[in-house]
């Protein structure tokens, strides 16, 4: 799957961090996305009611101080009279203590059941957070999450669409390349254009044949148009083809059916369900 990527998870965190500040009302908001070259920890990235730098880009690791803690357990860790807590690792104290933070909140963001990021939210006083407080800051990050759901998705479409559109026209060389070496007399030439069909079938296998018909896209295009009563220069014009290529993919379509002519072939197709 076509994974979001770190620069797109800070982009959306640099948002969501200002977000959560104005719907809290908190003092303070931070957090960052999960280093894809360090997985186990996240790097502060983005600030909102700061005093100072010291928070921003410190790496907070798994099991080290509030954000370490929600991130080993992948949920919301809170604490209040935040350097005389006991529950918490004081690892980043002397990063922390510049903001002069009392209550803190630190909530993973999750993507795929694992932390894409971090978000804080905290107050410099003993104001207590109340429920309604920690409701909205998870209402920030649900729809953070489902956001970055979304784009993944949206990659993920469009990589499978792209490999799909490259196999697309692999196939379509490939049929064009089968419909020439018919044309070719050279026997030197007819194997190296064989073995070249042969490395461009591995690649993209018949897509036809893979559904239960041994036709090729290409030829199944051509035959459809001769059921409809086309002549070779209109299969030709319609589908950009030379006459030629035409008069090949039709010698393809009787050899794999077995059929006698274009009539027989048309025939043999619907019989077995080629044809729609």
């Amino acid at each position: 799957m076509a994974s979001t990527s770190e620069n797109e998870v800070d982009q959306m965190l640099q948002s969501a961090v200002r977000q959560m500040r104005s719907a809290c009302g908190v003092d303070l908001t931070f957090g960052g996305p999960r280093s894809l070259s360090a997985p186990n920890a996240i790097t502060i990235r983005h600030l909102d009611g700061n005093l100072a730098q010291s928070l921003r880009h410190l790496r907070v690791r798994a099991g080290s101080g509030l954000g370490g803690k929600a991130l080993a357990s992948g949920k919301p860790a809170m604490v209040r009279d935040y350097f005389n807590a006991d529950e918490i690792v004081h690892t980043y104290d002397q990063a922390v203590a510049p903001e002069k933070i009392y209550t803190a909140l630190a909530i993973p963001v999750m993507l795929d059941r694992a932390p894409a990021g971090l978000l804080y939210l905290a107050h410099r006083s003993t104001v207590v957070l109340g429920d309604r407080t920690v409701a909205r800051a998870m209402t920030v990050v649900r729809r953070l999450e489902r956001d970055l759901l979304v784009n993944q998705e949206v990659r993920r479409r469009v990589a499978e669409q792209l490999t799909h559109t490259r196999m697309e026209l692999v196939g379509e060389l490939r049929d064009e390349l089968e419909s020439i070496i018919d044309l070719v007399h050279d026997p030197v030439a007819r194997r190296r254009l064989s073995s070249m069909s042969d490395r461009l079938r591995r690649l993209a296998p018949d897509r036809a044949a893979s559904a239960g018909g041994p036709l090729s896209k290409r030829e199944a295009d051509v035959l459809r148009l001769v059921a409809l009563g086309a002549k070779n220069n209109d299969i030709a014009a319609d589908l950009g083809l030379r006459p030629n290529t035409v008069k090949a993919y039709l010698r393809s379509i009787n050899r794999k059916l077995g059929a006698t002519n274009r009539t027989h072939a048309v025939r043999l197709a619907r019989q077995a369900g080629l044809l729609d």
